[in-house]
């Protein structure tokens, strides 16, 4: 069991702790997947990926030579924690939001890869957690600024971030695991 406690935006090698330990559970799962009574008759091409910052770049690294995944979407994740870049033979569902500051970085290493991209607009890296309603009501409350709601989610709508992200990952999955 490891232990981590952020203080703020993780460094390289904490993210890196972070995306190899939800890569090992995700193996595991899918592993653990094989093994059920279910899996005898499910195809195991209709499994998709999803995930969200390190949970994005462990979707995409964990789906690399993984024959049982069929589809990935990657919400925000890097893509250069490796020597060679992160990409899947998979379908690849790229969602980035337009207020990230990681962007640079985000499309460094995402700019290679083939995939579908999609931008959230008016949107920042927490808007596709829970954050995004919780801070809406926190700021309708008086208890987060402005400025704050906006540096952690965006100023857009957070119910229609996440519809748009639902709607474009349903039918991204809809699509390439059928």
């Amino acid at each position: 069991m490891r232990t981590t406690v952020l203080t703020g935006p993780p460094g390289p090698a904490t993210f890196r702790t972070m995306a190899d330990t939800r890569i090992t559970d995700l193996r595991l799962v899918l592993d653990r997947l094989g093994g059920l009574p279910l899996a005898r008759v499910m195809d195991p091409c209709r499994i998709g990926l999803y995930g969200h910052s390190a949970g994005g770049t462990a979707a995409v690294y964990a789906a690399r030579g993984d024959r049982r995944v069929g589809a990935v979407a990657n919400l925000e994740g890097h893509l250069d924690l490796y020597p060679t870049p992160g990409g899947t033979e998979q379908p690849l569902l790229l969602f980035r939001t337009d207020g990230f500051d990681g962007a640079a970085r985000i499309d460094s290493s995402w700019s290679r890869l083939p995939g579908r991209r999609a931008l959230l607009a008016d949107a920042d890296h927490g808007s596709s957690t829970d954050y995004g309603p919780l801070v809406a009501q926190l700021q309708a409350a008086g208890l987060v600024t402005p400025t704050a709601r906006a540096a952690l989610v965006g100023t857009g709508d957070p119910t229609v971030t996440l519809a748009e992200i639902r709607r474009g990952a349903g039918a991204s999955f809809a699509r390439d695991l059928s």
